[in-house]
């Protein structure tokens, strides 16, 4: 279903779907190579991590299939062209339905955590955008499950500075079918449930 809705609704994003059945890693080389002659901007390893840079971690023991798209500047854009904000990836079951999980990622390399308040909630912000784009396109339901998860890989959890109230977090759950986490990896189940 997913796979589908995104076909018909974003076709330059179908074409730059990566599919996994083993663990993954991904990670966002852009801050580390912008002055660099090649540039380089999000990336997904499977089944080895990457050795040159801190990454998000995908367990994936179940073998579940997974598709996974690298969003950039022109996986959403407004109607005068302009890009909009979005977080770095998503993920979801290759076979999906309206009860699959959907995984939105942004990852914040910052090994200050003094700028950690500033840093995740611009990323919640990116996760919250980024869900609402394709839930406003159908391409996912309301009830999907929709996982947003912010990372900063430089640091150790939990990440110091920021904390989200359990009130707000059960709300989330509650009214709008959203697991926010801030967390540097996860681990799938099956294609409902992601353990965060």
């Amino acid at each position: 279903m997913i796979k589908t809705n995104i076909q018909t609704k974003y076709i330059h994003q179908h074409r730059k779907i990566s599919s996994f059945s083993d663990s993954f890693f991904v990670a966002d080389y852009t801050e580390q190579t912008k002055l660099l002659p090649v540039k380089r901007s999000v990336e997904f390893f499977c089944p080895n991590h990457p050795l040159d840079i801190d990454y998000f971690s995908v367990k994936n023991d179940n073998k579940i299939n997974v598709d996974g798209i690298d969003f950039d500047n022109s996986s959403f854009v407004c109607g005068n062209g302009n890009s909009r904000s979005q977080c770095e990836a998503v993920f979801y079951p290759s076979t999906s339905n309206s009860d699959s999980w959907v995984l939105f990622c942004e990852l914040k390399y910052s090994a200050l955590p003094r700028r950690n308040p500033k840093n995740l909630e611009y990323a919640i912000r990116q996760l919250y955008k980024t869900r609402y784009y394709y839930v406003q396109n159908n391409v996912i339901a309301e009830t999907n499950k929709s996982y947003l998860i912010g990372s900063l890989p430089m640091q150790r959890e939990p990440f110091s500075n920021f904390t989200i109230p359990p009130s707000f977090l059960s709300k989330l759950k509650n009214k709008r079918n959203i697991i926010l986490r801030l967390k540097n990896s996860i681990e799938i189940s099956d294609d409902k449930i992601i353990n965060v």
